[in-house]
């Protein structure tokens, strides 16, 4: 077996930019060939070995990973072998003694005087502290940093798997439903970092990994700023990202926001969808003036079995003015969300894998069931407690009883009954609304049987009379209502509903005054199953719903 090495082109060479990495290639003797020396002979009938000549040895077991021969430390850190080599580093994989676990471990590369590389080490070190404030399923979860002798290193999960730009140069072309249901996670992330403030500025395929269940993973959060803090000298000035990916406004030198992210998805979007670059050229400058001069054709009309509503949502959000791209990621999401949904009703061929959600009929006819089931047992229920009260009344003096009550009272329950409130399984309700108390629908009072009478009805005195009077009055004026308050601790971030009610978005929703007693929570996110729960509420209390979304 032979091994030739690629080294990474340098600057000013022909490659493809920062998008190349070092690799190694295996290359195995060809078909045929005698796997052995060059100057020896093939063997013959007549060679001399005999039959019971022992077969090569089996290969040694793989060692387990704090047994492999470390390259170098970082920190606490053992370097086991290098992953791969991106624009602003190298990363290894590294076990971690202390906790007993292999990571990703990721260190600067750039070599500048020292000046400029402490300000390059402080950038990098804001990069990880910004990133390890984020906790989503499709982010890289952050586990440590620090600096060493070699300089700022950053620790991280080890993901297995491949990212996006070896996916698409191995062949892959997914169908549209794939790639709206892989960029719609992407932009899910991208809210969720930009809400708190972090906005990456360099997505492209080879920053989007995909595990072995094709879930994405945003990484090389590299060049993050974190949006109220602007003030990092080192990219003042520069423009960052790679060059097909780029927005006009990091082009030209103007502002970068969360709307900047939304033009390099989008074009990522359209390169799954359409199965090339949106932006292509033979240089840097080409590269330039066709981004900021150029529209290139829309996807349908590339490959003619991509949707045009497909089409129009990847071209609203590479538009060149940023106030034509979509207001937020989360915006880009819902129309997304909403396009898959279509899909989904269509039949479930149209839907891509693991993103089998129920209709909005579907949960409206649920909810309907639910709700009809619970009233019936109140029903049920009302007649065994008139059934038991008749059954030890005395036993009446006339002969014409009184007819029992009968099951057929369920049915006129639940026609007079009101319906459930049922949230549409869609897009998740705005964040910026404002919850509301809600009360838990009464239930149906057990009707009495009607008294049977021994002896006529004498007259009440006048006194008696007005003590009912006040009484009934006293009864019928309506008492206050006591709440609770229910807090809601929901990690990465989950639509919530209290009783069938969509009330909103969690976080940023994180307190709810509800009505003193029972309450159905459920949470849903729509990569995992809903998580349900009931708690029971009490007056001026306090309940506490806690959940996390583990993939």
């Amino acid at each position: 077996m032979r091994y030739n090495l690629f080294q990474r082109p340098r600057a000013g060479h022909a490659g493809n930019g920062d998008d190349a990495f070092a690799s190694t290639v295996a290359s195995l003797p060809a078909e045929g060939e005698a796997a052995q020396a060059p100057d020896s002979q093939p063997l013959g009938a007549d060679s001399g070995l005999l039959d019971s000549q022992p077969a090569a040895p089996e290969p040694a077991p793989e060692l387990p990973p704090e047994q492999r021969p470390t390259l170098a430390h970082i920190g606490r850190y053992a370097l086991k072998g290098p992953l791969g080599e991106g624009g602003l580093g190298q990363v290894h994989e590294a076990w971690d003694p202390l906790l007993s676990r292999l990571v990703a471990v990721k260190t600067l590369q750039f070599k500048t005087d020292p000046r400029e590389r402490v300000a390059l080490d402080g950038l990098f070190l804001n990069e990880a502290r910004a990133v390890a404030s984020l906790n989503h399923p499709h982010i890289v979860t952050i586990f440590d940093a620090g600096l060493s002798s070699h300089g700022v290193y950053i620790a991280m999960e080890l993901l297995r798997g491949r990212d996006l730009r070896q996916a698409l140069t191995a062949g892959w072309k997914p169908t549209p439903a794939q790639a709206a249901l892989l960029v719609r996670r992407v932009a899910d992330a991208l809210a969720y970092a930009h809400a708190r403030g972090v906005v990456h500025c360099d997505i492209k395929p080879a920053n989007i990994f995909l595990d072995r269940r094709a879930k994405p993973k945003v990484l090389d959060f590299g060049i993050a700023r974190v949006a109220h803090g602007r003030s990092n000298a080192p990219l003042d000035g520069c423009v960052l990202g790679s060059p097909h990916y780029l927005a006009p406004e990091q082009l030209q030198g103007g502002e970068v926001d969360a709307r900047t992210d939304i033009h390099a998805l989008g074009v990522v979007f359209y390169e799954l969808l359409a199965g090339r670059r949106a932006f292509t050229g033979d240089s840097v400058e080409q590269i330039s003036t066709a981004i900021l001069t150029l529209h290139p054709a829309p996807a349908h009309e590339v490959r003619p079995e991509v949707p045009r509503a497909l089409s129009a949502i990847a071209a609203k959000a590479m538009a060149r003015e940023p106030g034509k791209r979509h207001p937020s990621a989360l915006a880009l999401a819902r129309d997304l969300r909403r396009w898959l949904d279509t899909q989904e009703a269509a039949g479930p061929q149209a839907a891509p894998a693991r993103e089998r959600r129920p209709s909005s009929a579907t949960s409206r006819r649920r909810a309907l069931l639910w709700a009809g089931s619970t009233l019936a047992g109140v029903a049920l229920l009302a007649t065994a407690v008139g059934m038991a009260r008749r059954a030890a009344a005395p036993t009446p003096l006339t002969d014409d009883p009184a007819p029992a009550p009968s099951l057929s009272s369920a049915p006129a329950l639940l026609a007079t009954a009101p319906a459930a409130p049922v949230a549409a399984s869609g897009d998740p309700p705005a964040a910026s609304a404002a919850p509301e108390a809600i009360a838990p629908a009464p239930a149906a009072a057990p009707a009495s049987p009607r008294p049977r009478a021994t002896a006529p009805a004498r007259p009440a005195p006048e006194h008696a009379t007005a003590t009912a009077s006040t009484s009934s009055t006293a009864a019928a004026a309506p008492a206050a209502a006591a709440t609770g308050t229910l807090q809601l601790a929901i990690s990465p971030w989950g639509e919530v509903e209290i009783d069938g009610r969509a009330v909103g978005l969690a976080p940023p929703l994180n307190r709810l005054t509800l009505s003193a007693g029972a309450h159905q929570v459920v949470v849903r996110n729509a990569d995992f199953p809903p998580f349900t729960t009931t708690v029971q509420l009490e007056a001026d209390g306090v309940a506490v719903v806690r959940h996390r979304f583990v993939p």
